[in-house]
């Protein structure tokens, strides 16, 4: 007669348990750490993309400048 009682009373427990772990996990503050742990380990690769890019971008002026000033000279 206690063993089915007690069975629902741990299934009751742990069922609040799964629930708390599960809150706890998905609590905002939660997310927003693991935003910002991304942004950190992200933020130096971008950057450096952005580096890489700009000094692309300056190259290809240079050489777009003096593609249309060869072909201004003919």
């Amino acid at each position: 007669m206690e063993e089915p009682e007690m069975q629902l009373k741990g299934k009751k427990v742990t069922d609040k348990f799964t629930e708390s772990v599960y809150v706890l996990a998905n609590e905002p503050s939660v997310a927003l750490y693991r935003l910002q742990e991304h942004v950190r380990r992200s933020l130096p690769e971008l950057a450096q993309h952005k580096a890489d890019m700009q000094r692309w971008e300056e190259q290809s002026q240079g050489a777009i400048y003096t593609v249309e000033y060869a072909c201004r000279a003919e």
